[in-house]
């Protein structure tokens, strides 16, 4: 190599020694902490901040300038130091294959049941697509901090070009029901379940039950006690007709059908204490006594319970009076909101022990059937019973919000903007592309992988799990599959696919990833890596080098040894 070459200024730079330890620096501190990173944010935070940032790949090309240009500016070299040159060579080809498979390589995973086939992967990384039926364009996004998003890229579909931007980003997504001007009332609550107290929402005009009672929302103001029956009602049936006889604690309640009166006489909420007093106004044994006058004039009395519904008060042996007559004593507990004036309003069918959360004390019982104003972050329970509002909204629409839920998928808000300027904006959860319109045309905006067709196809014969014996617990699993590519005339060669046993065709690697939970279904670890080859090239030259600086040492401490021997002599 030249002098003019050696001395020229930028030759010189990028030749330095002192820049090659401060890349190599930089490249190990960097991947050190990206391995930080990965584990307190995961992985992909570990590619957006180091691995795929264009600082470190900017990083990786200088180093391979760098290498290059000392090679050359040291040029030529003796024999004694090829070993040296082969190693140094062997470096630059590693950096340059890394690069290859960061920039052409890619992976997915295929999944496929048993009996079916697969020619596509789907891709590990996340794309922002336009879809318009077979045509398809947009750009890979790498998104992991939640909250405002900066990732924008270009489809182009018929010849025309639409802009794409990510405006914003949910790790984990749920929608939750938030102020708004407009919308119907709706409460969020925790309510007591089988597995501790469980968040629900209700809105204006739903309903739900937990356990034995059922929770409602009315779509306005509360409607009267009568019109609910709060302790009830009497169901009468005969000759394919129905009476509804609300039950009142004055006993006053008539109905007429098919020839008979019906009138409640008597009421007692817990027939065991009737004759306490004051009387108990807990419904813990409902009772109703109800006086029937039948089409021919006589009368007959019937007993009620609304809990034991098949016991009655008549004699042993004794028949029922009127029995072509149906009789049903309907209680069931009922919870009740409702919206007055901007205000919460709630009612409740049966008592309710009013508890303040801070101090644990009960604050004072809520007769049933009557209206109150239920507080905040306040304890109502009954028996096994309990609930706690935790917010109330005049006006309320689900809108996105960040989940706790781990499980829950990935969303993004996406706008896109036709070429004549008009825009439409979605918030997509990953894997679950919208329609759009723009500019009269209809078409898919998707967040999410994308498919990756293959040229072959797999097809999976049986899927086997084998567990350790005596336990359910996994030892190993294997995939037996089939494969077809006709273009290279193979149409079903057998394929074991296990752990460390990939099948390996026209580049692309399978490994046995995972499996369905009905273990009918594998699912496959697929690797396209056009800088692999390069990378064993590079291994090999640096077994090269170092066999030759091995020979060379040899060959030098035996050549100082027939030295030594000949100066004795």
């Amino acid at each position: 190599m030249n002098a003019r070459f050696r001395t020229n200024p930028i030759v010189r730079l990028l030749a330095s020694l002192k820049l090659m330890v401060f890349l190599v620096l930089v490249f190990a501190l960097a991947s050190g902490v990206a391995t930080f990173i990965e584990s307190a944010y995961g992985t992909p935070a570990a590619r957006a901040l180091v691995y795929n940032a264009l600082w470190f790949e900017v990083t990786i090309g200088l180093l391979i300038v760098n290498l290059i240009a000392l090679l050359l500016a040291r040029w030529p070299y003796r024999p004694s130091q090829y070993g040296f040159v082969l190693i140094h060579i062997s470096v630059i080809v590693i950096l340059i294959s890394a690069a290859i498979t960061r920039f052409f390589g890619y992976e997915g995973m295929m999944h496929i049941r048993e009996g079916s086939s697969s020619s596509s992967i789907q891709s590990t990384k996340d794309y922002v697509e336009l879809i318009d039926g077979d045509r398809m364009d947009g750009f890979p996004v790498l998104l992991w901090k939640a909250g405002p998003a900066h990732a924008s890229g270009k489809a182009t579909l018929g010849g025309e070009t639409y802009h794409l931007e990510v405006k914003e980003f949910w790790p984990h997504f749920s929608e939750q029901l938030m102020e708004s001007d407009s919308g119907p009332a709706a409460i969020n609550f925790a309510v007591a379940g089988g597995n501790g107290m469980e968040r629900r929402t209700l809105t204006g005009g739903e309903s739900i039950r937990s356990g034995d009672v059922q929770i409602t929302f009315h779509d306005g103001a509360l409607p009267p006690a009568g019109a609910t029956a709060p302790l009830g009602s009497i169901t009468a049936r005969v000759a394919g007709k129905v009476a509804v006889l609300p039950v009142s604690r004055d006993a006053t309640a008539t109905a007429e059908l098919a020839g008979y009166s019906l009138r409640v006489t008597e009421f007692h909420p817990d027939y065991a204490r009737r004759n306490d007093s004051p009387e108990p106004t807990a419904m813990n044994n409902p009772m109703a006594r109800v006086e029937i006058t039948g089409p021919d004039g006589a009368t007959a009395e019937r007993v009620l319970f609304a809990f034991f519904p098949d016991f009655g008060m008549d004699h042993p042996g004794s028949e029922t009076p009127m029995a072509e007559l149906a009789l049903v004593y309907d209680y069931g507990r009922r919870l009740e909101f409702g919206v007055s004036d901007g205000k919460l309003a709630a009612r409740a069918s049966f008592p309710l022990e009013v508890v303040d959360m801070g101090s644990g004390q009960a604050d004072h019982e809520q007769p049933g059937g009557e209206t109150f104003s239920p507080a905040m972050m306040t304890l109502h329970r009954s028996g096994n019973f309990s609930l706690v509002i935790t917010a109330f909204f005049e006006h309320a629409a689900m809108q996105p919000a960040a989940s706790a839920d781990e499980n829950s998928p990935a969303a993004a808000r996406v706008a896109v903007r036709g070429p004549g300027g008009e825009q439409v904006e979605k918030v997509l959860r990953r894997g679950e592309p919208q329609r759009v319109s723009l500019g009269g045309k209809d078409f898919d905006l998707s967040f999410g992988p994308r498919m990756i067709d293959v040229p072959y196809r797999v097809e999976l014969d049986d899927f086997l799990l084998l567990t350790y014996p005596g336990s359910n617990n996994p030892a190993s699993y294997e995939s037996h599959v089939k494969l077809y590519d006709e273009d290279a005339g193979i149409n079903g060669r057998p394929v074991r696919i296990y752990m460390n046993h990939p099948l390996t065709y026209k580049g692309f690697k399978h490994f046995q990833s995972s499996y369905d939970p009905d273990h009918r279904g594998t699912v496959l670890s697929v690797n396209h890596d056009p800088g692999k080859w390069p990378t064993y090239f590079g291994y090999i030259l640096i077994g090269l080098g170092f066999l030759l600086i091995l020979f060379k040492g040899l060959m030098t401490r035996g050549a100082s040894g027939n030295g030594s021997r000949k100066e004795k002599s």
